[in-house]
């Protein structure tokens, strides 16, 4: 029995995996048309899996402020939580 090597066999590392994993997530909101990295304190809470009242106590969590709403930047949320570690 002979054995073949597959020519298209791809080893990738765990953090090129996930790297991969967020552009296409990222892809994926552009082209569902919701690719704006702004959102609302509902759709921040629900993007982190977190409670409301948490974004509204944590004066950590970095957000913004336009006319009374309460705007939080996708990546700037990204980088926040991964800091934490």
């Amino acid at each position: 029995m002979s054995s073949t090597v597959d020519p298209l066999a791809l080893t990738l590392s765990p953090d090129a995996l996930e790297a991969i994993a967020e552009r296409a997530a990222e892809l994926v909101l552009e082209q569902n048309g919701n690719g704006s990295p702004w959102m609302s304190r509902e759709r921040a809470a629900a993007y982190l899996d977190l409670p409301v009242s948490r974004l509204e106590k944590d004066k950590t969590i970095p957000c913004h402020r336009d006319n009374g709403r309460v705007l939080y930047h996708r990546d700037e949320l990204d980088d926040h939580f991964r800091a934490l570690g």
